[in-house]
């Protein structure tokens, strides 16, 4: 009669931002990622000061 409602869980992104060129772009978390890990490459000004800036959680629907 009383069903178990479903639990929705977030999807986890990470930011990263261009240190020289300020440009953002966000990505599917990866096992490992934290806020200030260097990454890749910036791809607009192909520096390689890039930081993780933020990681956070989207439910489904919901916008940013």
């Amino acid at each position: 009669m009383f069903g178990k409602k479903k639990e929705v869980k977030p999807e986890i992104y990470s930011e990263e931002t261009c240190q020289s060129c300020g440009e953002k772009t966000r990505r599917r978390f990866e096992e490992g990622d934290y806020v200030y890990k260097r990454t890749t490459q910036c791809n607009k000004c192909s520096s390689s000061e890039r930081l993780v800036t933020a990681v956070y959680g989207e439910y489904p629907g919901e916008k940013r």
